[in-house]
């Protein structure tokens, strides 16, 4: 140990030692005269003794107070400087490790002990674990010290039986205790008394101290009560290294994680100023992780839009920041330097027991799925048109065929040509959803607004499918309410003969399909409700997405090319609407329709790519011939 270190422990060792040492002759004649005071007492009860006699008898009795007033003097004195000396060493030493050393020293060097050892509890594997020793120089306990460390405790050693029992322990002659491999080496080092205690915070013990001379020495209380002592101090500075090592832990573990997710995370105040940014988040941005922390979220992300594109009141990024508002959807962020980038964003709302604290904004960076989406819709579109060009004379070709020569046709022959005269029909249904969906979503079909009664809409889409629902046997009911609202009639009577057609499939004879509209403060809501045999729960959201129908068995049995309530959700959220199914509490599904009474003008994520983006440049593995001319076309490489 270094100088200091010595000085310290020195200081409030020998003060005491001296102190003692200097009153040692006193208390020895003391003691004597004493001892004669209470003979004479006891020997001769009735002696009669001079009045010099009683002099000094009453002299020994007041020094035998005063002994035992300087006895109680020395032992507080060396306690408390023992107890100085822990609190100078916990507190100038920064290493946990370092200030455990140095009072393990410190309680060898005033109690007279060679060597000291610390055990620590690992609770996860319910043992005791060297951790660090101190031996005294020059007493051979280095080589104790170096055996100990490979050594497993059991309960029938010293440290072991008091974590065990949580009770400091006294071994006045170490042959008395039980044979186990540490205790032998005890004594094969020389040893030949030994103590240990636990270290606890409550009632928890966190390490045990042992220790250990090379000479007999009996239990003493006061040694004990300072040992005592100074293991409270040492288990409060370990608990608090204990705390602190996990919180650290812990934090190197949330950096680790956040650092190696590839989203962007900000972490945000309840004013929206951002506390932290994972490594994702700066690289999207443009910045370093610690440049980002203290700015306003909204301006960070939107600050940098060219002029025309500044947020209006109407931003939902801005409206939800500060606020215990959740929210996620597709928006442009920009960074520093001005450029732009597709996201997908979600900004969740932190809610503790002191209520609102911040949020959570997480978000990609979607530019590449919306270039490759544009792609596959484009060569799908494009395909599709050069499709419908020839099975449009082929449907012309078989209509003719069976039209001219069903007399001169066997009946085998006849159903071959229903066959194929059915399969190009669906077919052809079939390439124009597909051409009506991807003009829809790239917002190449412009939407003709204007003020329409829902009702009569509704009342168009129910007389068109009247035919088809009476030869199902199905009844159609709608109610007489009556609201105005702003859409394109045709794209919306779209809707409805698509909702009312899949009702009308899949309803049972004499059952009823209605149509309800239900106004409300910001719109209406359009509910097409049946009684069929319904959708399954994790299937209601499901039905939305493209080519997805409730059994792979409908297509052929009911028709339809699974593109209907895509193309729906499409038009609907056109109309600034929204869209969804519900299972019917009374059996079979409710569609149901929410429409603004006055649309907001909306970008559609090809339309934010083409303005933001520009031409962006994919790589894409294995393309053929049939693709790259359209590649090249739409200048994608």
């Amino acid at each position: 140990m270094g100088n200091r270190s010595e000085a310290i422990v020195t200081a409030g060792s020998e003060r005491p030692s001296r102190l003692a040492w200097r009153a040692l002759p006193f208390i020895l004649l003391v003691l004597a005269g004493l001892s004669m005071a209470v003979a004479l007492r006891l020997f001769a009860p009735r002696l009669i003794v001079s009045s010099r006699v009683e002099q000094v008898l009453i002299f020994a009795a007041g020094a035998l107070a005063a002994v035992l007033v300087l006895r109680l003097m020395v032992q507080r004195e060396h306690r408390v400087a023992l107890q100085l000396v822990v609190s100078e060493i916990a507190g100038e030493t920064a290493s946990p490790e370092i200030a455990a050393m140095r009072i393990l020293e410190a309680l060898c060097v005033s109690q007279g002990w060679d060597v000291a050892l610390r055990w620590e509890v690992n609770e996860e594997e319910n043992r005791l674990e060297f951790c660090s020793a101190w031996g005294a120089p020059g007493r051979g306990t280095e080589a104790l010290i170096q055996e100990t460390k490979g050594l497993k405790l059991t309960s029938d050693d010293l440290a072991g039986r008091v974590w065990v029992e949580g009770h400091p322990a006294w071994i006045s002659d170490l042959t008395s205790m039980p044979l186990s491999p540490h205790a032998q080496a005890a004594q094969r080092h020389g040893m030949v008394s030994g103590c240990a205690i636990p270290v606890r915070v409550g009632n928890e013990v966190l390490a045990v101290l042992e220790f250990y001379c090379h000479f007999s020495l009996r239990e003493n209380r006061e040694a004990m009560a300072s040992l005592e002592t100074v293991s409270t101090a040492l288990g409060q500075m370990l608990a608090r290294s204990h705390e602190r090592s996990r919180a650290e832990k812990l934090y190197r573990q949330q950096e680790i994680l956040l650092d190696s997710i590839a989203d962007g995370i900000c972490g945000l105040d309840s004013h929206g100023l951002v506390r932290f940014a994972n490594t994702a988040a700066a690289r999207l941005l443009g910045a370093t992780a610690s440049s980002l922390a203290g700015k306003q979220v909204h301006e960070l992300l939107h600050g940098s839009a060219p002029s025309g594109s500044e947020c209006g009141a109407d931003c939902i990024l801005l409206s939800a920041t500060g606020r215990m508002m959740a929210t996620a959807c597709q928006d442009t962020f920009y960074r520093l330097d001005g450029t732009s980038f597709a996201v997908d964003y979600a900004l969740t709302p932190i809610l503790d027991h002191d209520g609102y604290s911040g949020s959570v904004l997480s978000f990609r960076d979607i530019s590449h799925r919306y270039a490759l989406d544009r792609l596959k819709d484009e060569f799908i579109s494009t395909v599709s048109h050069e499709m419908r060009t020839p099975l449009t004379s082929i449907r012309g070709a078989l209509g003719l065929l069976s039209m001219g020569a069903q007399d001169k046709m066997t009946e085998k022959e006849a159903n071959l040509l229903r066959i194929a005269l059915a399969n190009s029909d669906r077919l052809i249904s079939l390439i124009n959803d597909i051409l009506d969906l991807e003009r829809f979503q790239s917002g190449l079909e412009p939407m003709a607004f204007r003020q329409v009664q829902l009702a009569q809409i509704v009342r168009q889409a129910i007389d068109g499918m009247q035919p088809v629902a009476d030869a199902a046997g199905v009844h159609l009911v709608q109610d007489t309410t009556q609201v105005e609202i702003a859409a394109d009639p045709g794209r919306l009577l779209q809707v409805l003969t698509n909702l009312l057609s899949n009702a009308v499939k899949f309803s049972p004879r004499d059952s009823t399909v209605s149509v309800i509209a239900r106004p409300d403060v910001s719109g209406v809501n359009l509910s097409v409700i049946d009684n069929g045999r319904g959708i399954p729960a994790d299937k209601l959201e499901a039905v939305f997405g493209r080519f997805q129908q409730v059994d792979a068995s409908d297509s052929r049995q009911k028709g339809g090319t699974g593109l209907g309530l895509a193309i729906c959700r499409t038009i609907v959220q056109r109309h600034s609407g929204r869209i969804w199914a519900e299972r019917n509490p009374a059996g079979g599904s409710i569609f149901r329709v929410f429409l603004p009474y006055q649309p907001v003008a909306m970008d559609t994520p090809y339309s934010i790519f083409n303005r933001e983006i520009g031409r962006a440049s994919v790589r894409l593995l294995d393309v053929d011939s049939i693709a790259k001319p359209h590649l090249a076309k739409q200048g994608i490489h």
